[in-house]
């Protein structure tokens, strides 16, 4: 099949330590807690989508030390990965997340060759069968030469840098990729970025350039701006919150997941928002992955 969707950026290996305190430089300290998680942006939201039954195709490069259940894992979603790349001698993305009991945290971030990717040759094979394709994390310029050939060939663009837009991108590349793209994803701090960016004062300056902005804002919910329309639409409670990590990712899933249905924009958020409710129910980005019916159930009495 075909895929409908194929989505570009980071597939990583996320590790939690857990600690007491942090320590002293130079000194050492037991770590309490020790956890793998598969994740990456890419891989949440293709992992998802699929899941959600769209035909999902995932962009990535990852080192040969990539462990065989994370591909399993994204595989019997349904992810074609004909463009995930295997770069031999290189480790795969890595994320270590150090916490301790105040709930202070430090992150240190192995790019692996996702931060390189400016140097490689552009994979294309999944994207051109494609509606839409969804840029995420990874090197700008590489993604500039993607969005440019992708808006040749008539496809629909989503553009979503997330965290890297405050300190990979600049304005110039930004605003660049902004007029190739069809819409905007971000969260309320890369909002203001953008702005920062642009120049502009609201959301709805930015439609200037792109033809639509989706803001997510956490468990206040997400504002979708379109040119004349503001649609504001409330979050979908989750039995619980476990951990939030990767919850903005599986809300793409969810609103991409309308777009295929042909669903109005509206229930496309509500769809979003359902699934990224059972994502933060437990640790991990894809430890809690739902089915089309699982959200589409829970989604039900917000539509």
């Amino acid at each position: 099949m075909r895929p409908f969707l194929t989505v570009y950026g980071h597939t990583n290996l996320d590790y939690i330590l857990s600690l007491e305190r942090f320590p002293e430089r130079n000194t050492s300290v037991n770590v309490e807690e020790k956890r793998l998680y598969f994740g990456g942006t890419a891989a949440n939201v293709a992992t998802i989508s699929a899941s959600l039954g769209t035909p999902t195709a995932l962009c990535s490069y990852v080192g040969d030390d990539l462990p065989p259940g994370f591909r399993a894992l994204m595989e019997g979603k349904g992810v074609d990965l004909r463009d995930l790349v295997v770069v031999e001698g290189e480790a795969t993305p890595t994320v270590w997340i150090v916490s301790d009991r105040a709930h202070d945290q430090i992150a240190y971030v192995y790019q692996g060759p996702m931060g390189r990717m400016d140097a490689l040759p552009l994979r294309t094979g999944a994207a051109l069968e494609s509606e839409w394709v969804h840029v995420m994390t990874g090197r700008p310029d590489y993604y500039l030469r993607l969005m440019a050939l992708c808006k040749e060939e008539g496809k629909k663009v989503a553009f979503d840098p997330a965290q890297e837009l405050h300190h990979v991108w600049d304005a110039e590349r930004f605003q660049s990729a902004l007029s190739k793209a069809d819409v905007l994803f971000c969260n309320e701090n890369e909002l203001r970025t953008a702005l920062r960016y642009t120049h502009g004062k609201s959301a709805e300056d930015l439609l200037a350039r792109v033809g639509m902005v989706v803001n997510t804002m956490g468990s206040r919910g997400s504002v979708i701006f379109v040119p004349g329309e503001r649609i504001e639409v409330p979050a979908v409670p989750p039995s619980k919150v476990a951990d939030t990590t990767g919850a903005g990712d599986a809300f793409r899933a969810g609103f991409i997941a309308g777009l295929f249905r042909r669903a109005k924009l509206r229930d496309c958020a509500v769809y979003g928002a359902a699934a990224s409710s059972f994502v933060i129910e437990e640790k991990g980005s894809l430890t809690n992955v739902p089915s089309w019916s699982d959200v589409r159930e829970r989604a039900a009495a917000h539509l």
